[in-house]
Protein backbone atom coordinates (compact mmCIF):
# COMPACT_ATOMS: atom_id res chain seq x y z
CA UNK A 1 0.00 0.00 0.00
CA UNK A 2 2.86 2.31 0.85
CA UNK A 3 4.42 1.49 -2.53
CA UNK A 4 1.22 2.51 -4.33
CA UNK A 5 1.05 5.78 -2.40
CA UNK A 6 4.64 6.54 -3.32
CA UNK A 7 3.88 6.09 -7.01
CA UNK A 8 0.71 8.23 -6.99
CA UNK A 9 2.44 11.58 -7.68
CA UNK A 10 4.35 10.04 -10.54
CA UNK A 11 1.21 8.55 -12.08
CA UNK A 12 -0.73 11.77 -11.68
CA UNK A 13 2.13 13.74 -13.26
CA UNK A 14 2.25 11.39 -16.20
CA UNK A 15 -1.51 11.72 -16.72
CA UNK A 16 -1.28 15.53 -16.67
CA UNK A 17 1.57 15.52 -19.19
CA UNK A 18 -0.40 13.20 -21.47
CA UNK A 19 -3.44 15.48 -21.28
CA UNK A 20 -1.37 18.56 -22.13
CA UNK A 21 0.28 16.77 -25.05
CA UNK A 22 -3.11 15.65 -26.33
CA UNK A 23 -4.54 19.16 -26.01
CA UNK A 24 -1.58 20.60 -27.89
CA UNK A 25 -2.00 18.09 -30.70
CA UNK A 26 -5.71 18.92 -30.93
CA UNK A 27 -5.05 22.64 -31.18
CA UNK A 28 -2.33 22.06 -33.77
CA UNK A 29 -4.72 20.05 -35.93
CA UNK A 30 -7.27 22.89 -35.83
CA UNK A 31 -4.84 25.62 -36.85
CA UNK A 32 -2.80 23.63 -39.36
CA UNK A 33 0.60 25.16 -38.75
CA UNK A 34 0.00 26.08 -35.16
CA UNK A 35 0.07 29.77 -36.16
CA UNK A 36 -3.04 31.96 -36.13
CA UNK A 37 -4.60 32.40 -39.61
CA UNK A 38 -3.16 35.30 -41.59
CA UNK A 39 -5.26 38.43 -41.71
CA UNK A 40 -6.99 39.15 -45.04
CA UNK A 41 -5.05 41.68 -47.15
CA UNK A 42 -6.55 45.16 -47.11
CA UNK A 43 -8.77 45.91 -50.08
CA UNK A 44 -7.97 48.87 -52.32
CA UNK A 45 -10.49 51.54 -53.25
CA UNK A 46 -13.28 50.56 -55.62
CA UNK A 47 -12.41 51.42 -59.19
CA UNK A 48 -14.51 54.20 -60.72
CA UNK A 49 -16.10 53.11 -64.05
CA UNK A 50 -14.79 54.97 -67.07
CA UNK A 51 -17.28 57.55 -68.35
CA UNK A 52 -16.86 56.00 -71.78
CA UNK A 53 -17.34 52.41 -70.64
CA UNK A 54 -19.60 50.70 -73.15
CA UNK A 55 -18.67 53.09 -75.96
CA UNK A 56 -18.69 51.03 -79.18
CA UNK A 57 -15.54 51.97 -81.09
CA UNK A 58 -15.53 49.12 -83.61
CA UNK A 59 -17.81 49.44 -86.63
CA UNK A 60 -20.20 46.49 -86.92
CA UNK A 61 -21.14 45.07 -90.30
CA UNK A 62 -24.21 46.94 -91.61
CA UNK A 63 -26.09 43.71 -92.21
CA UNK A 64 -25.53 42.70 -88.57
CA UNK A 65 -27.08 45.95 -87.35
CA UNK A 66 -30.05 45.65 -89.70
CA UNK A 67 -30.65 42.03 -88.68
CA UNK A 68 -31.22 42.93 -85.01
CA UNK A 69 -34.75 42.60 -83.66
CA UNK A 70 -34.00 44.35 -80.37
CA UNK A 71 -33.96 47.90 -79.08
CA UNK A 72 -30.90 49.86 -78.02
CA UNK A 73 -30.65 52.29 -75.13
CA UNK A 74 -28.21 55.10 -75.89
CA UNK A 75 -26.78 56.85 -72.84
CA UNK A 76 -25.50 60.09 -74.31
CA UNK A 77 -23.21 61.97 -71.91
CA UNK A 78 -22.90 65.72 -72.48
CA UNK A 79 -20.94 67.64 -69.84
CA UNK A 80 -21.94 71.17 -68.81
CA UNK A 81 -25.08 71.12 -70.92
CA UNK A 82 -27.92 70.73 -68.43
CA UNK A 83 -31.28 71.10 -70.13
CA UNK A 84 -29.83 70.67 -73.63
CA UNK A 85 -31.79 68.52 -76.01
CA UNK A 86 -30.11 65.67 -77.87
CA UNK A 87 -31.86 64.62 -81.07
CA UNK A 88 -30.97 61.47 -83.02
CA UNK A 89 -32.15 61.20 -86.64
CA UNK A 90 -32.06 57.80 -88.38
CA UNK A 91 -31.30 57.65 -92.07
CA UNK A 92 -34.32 57.57 -94.34
CA UNK A 93 -33.89 53.89 -95.22
CA UNK A 94 -34.08 52.56 -91.65
CA UNK A 95 -36.24 55.15 -89.89
CA UNK A 96 -39.33 53.88 -88.16
CA UNK A 97 -40.01 57.45 -87.04
CA UNK A 98 -38.58 60.86 -87.88
CA UNK A 99 -36.34 61.31 -84.83
CA UNK A 100 -35.66 60.45 -81.20
CA UNK A 101 -34.99 63.14 -78.62
CA UNK A 102 -34.18 63.43 -74.92
CA UNK A 103 -33.14 66.18 -72.51
CA UNK A 104 -29.78 66.15 -70.72
CA UNK A 105 -30.36 65.53 -67.02
CA UNK A 106 -27.48 65.00 -64.59
CA UNK A 107 -25.14 64.98 -67.58
CA UNK A 108 -26.96 62.25 -69.52
CA UNK A 109 -29.66 62.12 -72.19
CA UNK A 110 -31.12 58.65 -72.62
CA UNK A 111 -32.63 57.54 -75.91
CA UNK A 112 -34.24 54.21 -76.76
CA UNK A 113 -34.75 53.16 -80.36
CA UNK A 114 -34.86 50.04 -82.54
CA UNK A 115 -31.32 48.74 -82.97
CA UNK A 116 -31.45 48.79 -86.81
CA UNK A 117 -32.13 52.55 -86.59
CA UNK A 118 -28.66 53.11 -85.14
CA UNK A 119 -27.11 52.49 -88.56
CA UNK A 120 -26.53 55.89 -90.18
CA UNK A 121 -27.78 57.75 -87.12
CA UNK A 122 -26.90 61.45 -86.89
CA UNK A 123 -27.05 63.59 -83.76
CA UNK A 124 -27.86 67.21 -82.97
CA UNK A 125 -27.56 69.19 -79.74
CA UNK A 126 -29.80 72.14 -79.00
CA UNK A 127 -28.95 74.51 -76.16
CA UNK A 128 -31.18 76.17 -73.62
CA UNK A 129 -31.38 79.70 -72.27
CA UNK A 130 -33.63 80.98 -69.49
CA UNK A 131 -35.49 77.68 -69.48
CA UNK A 132 -36.29 77.79 -73.19
CA UNK A 133 -34.73 75.91 -76.10
CA UNK A 134 -32.60 78.08 -78.38
CA UNK A 135 -33.73 78.11 -82.03
CA UNK A 136 -30.49 76.60 -83.32
CA UNK A 137 -29.45 72.98 -83.12
CA UNK A 138 -25.92 71.90 -83.99
CA UNK A 139 -24.72 68.77 -85.77
CA UNK A 140 -22.50 66.50 -83.67
CA UNK A 141 -19.25 65.69 -85.49
CA UNK A 142 -18.58 62.02 -84.81
CA UNK A 143 -15.24 61.58 -86.60
CA UNK A 144 -13.37 64.80 -87.52
CA UNK A 145 -10.75 64.32 -90.24
CA UNK A 146 -10.90 60.52 -90.04
CA UNK A 147 -9.79 60.40 -86.39
CA UNK A 148 -9.45 56.70 -85.48
CA UNK A 149 -12.51 55.52 -83.52
CA UNK A 150 -11.75 55.45 -79.82
CA UNK A 151 -9.15 58.24 -80.00
CA UNK A 152 -9.77 61.37 -77.93
CA UNK A 153 -10.97 64.48 -79.73
CA UNK A 154 -10.20 67.98 -78.41
CA UNK A 155 -11.69 71.29 -79.51
CA UNK A 156 -8.38 72.29 -81.12
CA UNK A 157 -8.62 69.27 -83.40
CA UNK A 158 -12.21 70.11 -84.30
CA UNK A 159 -11.25 73.71 -85.10
CA UNK A 160 -8.56 72.50 -87.53
CA UNK A 161 -10.65 69.78 -89.19
CA UNK A 162 -11.70 70.32 -92.80
CA UNK A 163 -14.40 67.62 -92.81
CA UNK A 164 -16.03 65.14 -90.49
CA UNK A 165 -18.04 61.94 -90.54
CA UNK A 166 -21.44 62.37 -88.91
CA UNK A 167 -23.39 59.22 -89.83
CA UNK A 168 -22.79 56.69 -87.07
CA UNK A 169 -21.83 53.14 -88.05
CA UNK A 170 -24.38 51.94 -85.50
CA UNK A 171 -24.22 49.19 -82.92
CA UNK A 172 -25.61 45.77 -82.08
CA UNK A 173 -25.43 46.46 -78.33
CA UNK A 174 -28.57 46.71 -76.25
CA UNK A 175 -26.96 49.46 -74.15
CA UNK A 176 -24.32 51.82 -75.54
CA UNK A 177 -22.64 54.90 -74.06
CA UNK A 178 -21.71 57.86 -76.24
CA UNK A 179 -19.83 60.90 -74.96
CA UNK A 180 -20.24 64.29 -76.62
CA UNK A 181 -18.60 67.63 -75.95
CA UNK A 182 -20.35 70.90 -76.72
CA UNK A 183 -19.36 74.57 -76.78
CA UNK A 184 -22.17 77.04 -76.18
CA UNK A 185 -22.38 80.82 -76.23
CA UNK A 186 -25.33 82.55 -74.66
CA UNK A 187 -27.08 79.21 -74.38
CA UNK A 188 -26.68 78.50 -78.10
CA UNK A 189 -24.57 75.48 -79.05
CA UNK A 190 -21.76 76.56 -81.38
CA UNK A 191 -19.88 73.26 -81.75
CA UNK A 192 -20.49 69.65 -80.79
CA UNK A 193 -18.39 66.54 -81.30
CA UNK A 194 -17.92 62.97 -80.08
CA UNK A 195 -15.08 62.36 -77.63
CA UNK A 196 -13.78 59.74 -78.16
CA UNK A 197 -14.36 59.58 -81.92
CA UNK A 198 -16.95 57.12 -83.18
CA UNK A 199 -16.89 54.93 -86.30
CA UNK A 200 -18.92 56.44 -89.11
CA UNK A 201 -20.27 55.60 -92.55
CA UNK A 202 -18.84 57.25 -95.70
CA UNK A 203 -20.89 60.49 -95.71
CA UNK A 204 -18.86 63.58 -94.78
CA UNK A 205 -19.72 67.18 -93.99
CA UNK A 206 -17.31 69.92 -95.05
CA UNK A 207 -16.44 72.27 -92.21
CA UNK A 208 -15.63 75.93 -92.12
CA UNK A 209 -17.74 78.95 -91.42
CA UNK A 210 -21.20 78.11 -90.13
CA UNK A 211 -22.03 75.27 -92.50
CA UNK A 212 -22.87 72.81 -89.75
CA UNK A 213 -25.38 75.02 -87.93
CA UNK A 214 -28.32 74.43 -90.26
CA UNK A 215 -27.09 71.17 -91.72
CA UNK A 216 -29.60 68.66 -93.07
CA UNK A 217 -28.28 65.10 -92.68
CA UNK A 218 -28.24 62.74 -95.64
CA UNK A 219 -27.17 59.29 -94.47
CA UNK A 220 -29.40 57.24 -96.75
CA UNK A 221 -26.40 55.81 -98.60
CA UNK A 222 -25.20 54.17 -95.36
CA UNK A 223 -27.42 51.14 -95.90
CA UNK A 224 -26.08 50.34 -99.36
Amino acid sequence: MACMNARSPVVIGAVVVALLVGLGAFLLSRTGSGQPPAAAPPQGPTATPSPTAGTPTAAPAPQDVLAQQTTTVLKVRVADCAGCQVTAIPDSDTAGQASFAATVESGVAQLELPTPNTLGLSFFIQGQKDGNDTPQRTLVLLQPDQTPPGDPVAQAGVDKASSAGYCWAGTTLEVATLQFSAVAKGGTTQQAWADPALPTRPAQVKLGGNTNKSFTPDCAETTN
